[in-house]
C-alpha cells in the first residue's frame, strides 16, 4: 500500500536476456518490448508459465535463445583433458596476455620451436623470434587483443641449422564471460616457400626492370646513333653537293678570270693608244672637221673622260671580286674533302684555316676579330671532313656567343699544339658564356639553350660523337659574362683504324 491508502502499481522482475542484468517493470509491459538499461538489448517481455520458478517476487522467465560460446580452455591442448578436437600435425599456441608467456602448445608447435613443453612455458614468445621482429610482435599481439578479432601477421625465426623460417601468425584474444580476457591464441603456419618464392620473383622482377632500363637506355642511344647518322648522312650529300657546285662554278671561273686579266691587260693598250691619237686632235679637226665633229659627238655620249678614268679600276675590281669567288670555292672544297680518301694524313692547321675561311665574311661583319696562334703540328691520321664539321660547329657556337652579349665586336682565338702523342685544339670565345648548371648537359642529343628556331641541340652532341670516334675527347670551361673554351685532344697514334 502506498501513502494516503493507494496501492502502487505492481511490479514484476525479470533479466535481461542479453547479458543477465536483473531488471523490473510494471504488469502493464508484459507482451510488450522493452530495453535493457545496462546493454540497450531490446526484447519482447513475455507472460510467466511458472512463477513459482523465479527466485524473485513475480519474476517472469524470459524465453533466452541458447547462445555457443567458444571454449576458452582449449582442451586438445591440454593433456589428460580428452580427446584433441585438431589434427597433432598442427601448430597451436596459446599466450599469456601482457608478458606473452608460453602458456601450452601442441605437439607440432613443440616440436618446430625444438624445446620441451616445461621449458616452452618458462619463456616469451618474442624470445624464439628474430631481433629485428619482436617489436613487430609485441605490437601485433597489441592490436589482436585491442581488437578482439582474428589478426595475422608474418614473423621470422631462426632455425637450429641458420636458415630463416618465415611463418605466419594467426592470433585471437579469448575473453571469459565477464568480458576479461583469458589468453591469446595462435595458430602458427610455415610460409617459408612460399615467402622465398615471393622473394625470388621479387629479385626477377627487379632484374626484369633493370634490363627494361638498359634496354630504355640501349634505344635511347640507337635513337641518338640514327639521328647523327641521318645528320652525317645530310652533311655527307652537303659535301657531294658542294664539291659538285665548286667543281661546276670552277670551270667558268677559270675562263672568266683570264678573260678579265686579258681585258685588263688590252684595255690598257687601248687607253695609251687613245691618249696618242688625242695628240693629233687639232690636225684631224683642221683637216677634216665633219669627222671632228662627228668624233667630238660620240665622245660627248660615250663620256669617253668618264671611260677612261674609271675602266681601269673597273677592271681591277672585277678581278678582285673573281679572286675572292675563287678563294671561297677553294675553302669549299677544302672543307668538303671528297676528293682526298676518307682516313688520310690532315694538317689540322690547315683545317682550321678552311673553317675559318667559310666564316670568314660573317666574322667581318659582326666585327669578331680571330687569333690564330698554330703551332707546328704532326700531320693527324683521320677523316678530314667531320673534323671540319666538329670546328665549324664550335666557331659558329664562338660567334652565336659572342652575338648574345649585345656587343657589336668580338674576339675568337684559335690555338693548336702538341703534347705527348695528342693534338690539342683549342678555340675560346669573350662571349655570355654557359651557366654551370647546364654545362654538364650541353653535349646530351637536343639539348639547347638557344632560343626556339634557332638551335636543334645537336651540334655539340655530333660534335661529341665526331671527336670519340676518332679516340679523342672533349672539354669545355665556360664562366658567365666572360665567354668560353673548349678543348679537343686528338691522338696521334690511332690504336684502330676504321672509316669515321
Amino acid at each position: 500500500m502506498g501513502e494516503g491508502g493507494k496501492t502502487g502499481p505492481m511490479h514484476v522482475h525479470f533479466r535481461c536476456p542479453q547479458c543477465g542484468r536483473p531488471l523490473k517493470a510494471t504488469h502493464e509491459t508484459v507482451g510488450k518490448r522493452v530495453c535493457c538499461t545496462s546493454c540497450q538489448h531490446e526484447f519482447e517481455l513475455q507472460k510467466p508459465n511458472d512463477p513459482v520458478a523465479s527466485p524473485y517476487s513475480d519474476e517472469i522467465p524470459i524465453v533466452r535463445p541458447e547462445i555457443v560460446r567458444d571454449n576458452t580452455l582449449s582442451r586438445s591442448m591440454l593433456p589428460g583433458r580428452g580427446a584433441p578436437v585438431v589434427p597433432t600435425d598442427e601448430m597451436l599456441g596459446r599466450l599469456e596476455p601482457g608478458t606473452l608467456r608460453w602458456m601450452n602448445a601442441t605437439t607440432a608447435l613443440v616440436e618446430f620451436l625444438g624445446e620441451p613443453l616445461e621449458r616452452l612455458r618458462r619463456r616469451s614468445f618474442p624470445e624464439y623470434l628474430h631481433a629485428d621482429d619482436r617489436a613487430l610482435a609485441e605490437d601485433e599481439f597489441r592490436k589482436a587483443v585491442e581488437i578482439g578479432e582474428r589478426h595475422d601477421f608474418i614473423l621470422r625465426f631462426p632455425g637450429s641449422s641458420g636458415l630463416m623460417r618465415y611463418v605466419r601468425i594467426f592470433s585471437q584474444a579469448r575473453y571469459n564471460p565477464d568480458g576479461s580476457i583469458n589468453h591469446i591464441r595462435c595458430y602458427l603456419k610455415d610460409v617459408t616457400e612460399r615467402v622465398q618464392a615471393e622473394q625470388e620473383l621479387r629479385r626477377r622482377t627487379e632484374q626484369l626492370t633493370s634490363a627494361n632500363e638498359q634496354l630504355r637506355l640501349i634505344n635511347s642511344k640507337l635513337k641518338e646513333a640514327q639521328s647523327q647518322l641521318v645528320h652525317t648522312e645530310k652533311l655527307a650529300s652537303l659535301g657531294t653537293l658542294a664539291a659538285g657546285m665548286a667543281h661546276e662554278i670552277n670551270n667558268p671561273l677559270a675562263f672568266a678570270m683570264n678573260n678579265v686579266a686579258v681585258m685588263g691587260r688590252d684595255v690598257g693598250d687601248l687607253l695609251q693608244v687613245l691618249a696618242l691619237y688625242r695628240e693629233g686632235w687639232d690636225d684631224l679637226k683642221a683637216a677634216r672637221p665633219e669627222l671632228a665633229a662627228q668624233i667630238e659627238q660620240l665622245q660627248a655620249e660615250a663620256d669617253l673622260s668618264y671611260v677612261r678614268d674609271n675602266l681601269p679600276r673597273m677592271t681591277e675590281a672585277t678581278r678582285q671580286g673573281l679572286q675572292r669567288v675563287a678563294k671561297i670555292v677553294e675553302n669549299l672544297r677544302g672543307f668538303a674533302q671528297l676528293d682526298r680518301s676518307e682516313i688520310a694524313l690532315v694538317d689540322i692547321n690547315a683545317a682550321l684555316d678552311h673553317s675559318l675561311g667559310m666564316l670568314a665574311d660573317t666574322f667581318a661583319q659582326n666585327q669578331v676579330k680571330v687569333e690564330r696562334e698554330y703551332q707546328e703540328l704532326p700531320l693527324l691520321e683521320c677523316a678530314a671532313a667531320p673534323l671540319n664539321q666538329v670546328f665549324l660547329n664550335l666557331l659558329m657556337n664562338a660567334l652565336q656567343a659572342i652575338e648574345a652579349t649585345g656587343r657589336n665586336s668580338g674576339r675568337v682565338r684559335v690555338a693548336t699544339r702538341a703534347v705527348d702523342d695528342e693534338v690539342v685544339v683549342e678555340i675560346a670565345d669573350d662571349g655570355c658564356g654557359i651557366p654551370e648548371d647546364v654545362v654538364s648537359k650541353i653535349f646530351d642529343p637536343f639539348f639547347t639553350t638557344k632560343p626556339v628556331g634557332r638551335g636543334t641541340g645537336l651540334g655539340l652532341s655530333i660534335t661529341h660523337g665526331i671527336v670519340a670516334e676518332h679516340g679523342g675527347r672533349i672539354a669545355v670551361e665556360s664562366t658567365i659574362g666572360q665567354g668560353s673554351r673548349f678543348r679537343i685532344h686528338l691522338p696521334t697514334d690511332r690504336p684502330y683504324r676504321r672509316s669515321v
